[in-house]
């Protein structure tokens, strides 16, 4: 972890829960399953940081990205916006889900089927979503612990 625990609005589907935990483990991850729940955590909680997955609430993670565009005061939350999906997907699908989440306003779009499930590549997407949120002294020295794992 980079910095402090943060607020996490984790929007997944259910069988992402477990992976997304493992990845911003440390984090105070408020884990909702419907758009509706996905509001009520965002009015009550000062979240920090919003994490969609493309699957969250029956692939409704555009709809949820529209909410947080048309409302000023949740604009100013940075958004991880991913997929981790049991099958593989075409290249240009990739590439248009993730044009269309960083139009929506989300600050980065990761594929997580592109990262092994294991403690390091977990730390990798951990600070890159991170570093939405973090000082950037902080990245830089996550960096370079991560760096010296790999050797």
């Amino acid at each position: 972890m980079t910095g402090p625990p943060y607020r996490i609005l984790t929007a997944v589907h259910p069988d992402t829960v477990e992976r997304i935990s493992r990845i911003l483990k440390g984090h105070d991850l408020r884990v909702v399953q419907t758009i509706e729940a996905a509001r009520a955590a965002l009015d009550a909680d000062g979240i920090e940081l919003i994490f969609v997955g493309a699957r969250f609430d029956e692939s409704r993670m555009f709809d949820f990205l529209a909410y947080l565009r048309e409302h000023v005061h949740h604009r100013k939350i940075p958004i991880a916006a991913a997929i981790v999906v049991p099958t593989t997907m075409s290249t240009n699908t990739l590439t248009g889900l993730s044009h269309t989440a960083k139009i929506y306003g989300a600050s980065l779009f990761v594929n997580l089927n592109d990262f092994s499930d294991d403690d390091v590549e977990n730390r990798r997407v951990r600070l890159i979503i991170e570093a939405l949120v973090a000082p950037a002294e902080a990245i830089a020295k996550a960096a370079e612990v991560l760096a010296a794992a790999k050797r």
